[in-house]
């Protein structure tokens, strides 16, 4: 039996962009690998619907310091 690795195009820090907000898992309803592929797992062949991802917190940017006037 061989094995291999594949990275999704879609996913992007988790989040499938192809399934808008949803959590990239390979072979759910939507993605491109649904009903193409046999994965080593059986409750990952099982037809599943996506799952909402959660929005990451928004970073803050630290404050801009005040700008300098020159004298001249």
């Amino acid at each position: 039996m061989s094995s291999g690795a594949w990275s999704c195009p879609h996913d992007l820090d988790g989040v499938c962009q192809r399934v808008q907000g949803a959590v990239c898992e390979p072979g759910m309803r939507g993605c491109v690998l649904e009903g193409k592929v046999r994965f080593a797992r059986e409750e990952m062949n099982l037809p599943r619907k996506p799952v909402k991802a959660v929005a990451a917190p928004a970073e803050k940017k630290p404050a801009q310091p005040p700008k300098r006037r020159l004298p001249f």
